[in-house]
């Protein structure tokens, strides 16, 4: 008996999505910490690398997302790992499509936040200073059962 699909997840944190205009630049992980796909980052100052959000992260330091490179095989990060490690070059979408987890569901349209007390990323800029807006970063597709959905940046940052 055949089964029919009524849903359809959007893909995999990181994966870039549906744009022919993605500008993907690569950059040192100059964080101590690894840094999963679909994870915003920020330009580290003096360093030309890049890291995950933290408590000293600055919107007008954001550069886009870790991205999941397509043509690289699971033999590059390990079946089960999902991270650029501690000083790897890191693949980050600067301008285009990329899917990203939320920590709620979202609708297309909506600004992009980072909740600044867990780094979740988030359509509602909460109380004053609760957030982190992310500059020229829009929801463009509804969230899957997994929360996860597609954003676009549609303008580069800074580099």
């Amino acid at each position: 008996m055949g089964k029919v699909l009524s849903t359809f997840p959007n893909g995999f944190p990181g994966a870039i999505s549906r744009s022919v205009d993605n500008i993907v630049i690569s950059m040192a992980n100059g964080a101590d910490a690894d840094i999963p796909f679909g994870a915003p980052l920020f330009f580290v100052p003096g360093q030309n690398a890049c890291e995950p959000f933290s408590e000293s992260s600055e919107a007008e330091n954001f550069l886009g997302f870790s991205a999941r490179a397509a043509v690289k095989t699971p033999e590059t990060y390990g079946e089960s790992e999902a991270v650029f490690t501690s000083g790897d070059p890191v693949d980050v979408l600067v301008r285009g499509s990329v899917v990203v987890s939320f920590a709620h569901g979202v609708d297309p349209g909506a600004a992009v936040y980072i909740r600044k007390a867990d780094g979740a990323l988030v359509t509602n800029p909460g109380a004053a200073g609760t957030t982190l807006l992310l500059p020229n970063v829009t929801v463009r597709t509804a969230s899957d059962a997994d929360n996860r959905a597609e954003v676009v940046i549609t303008k580069r940052n800074l580099i």
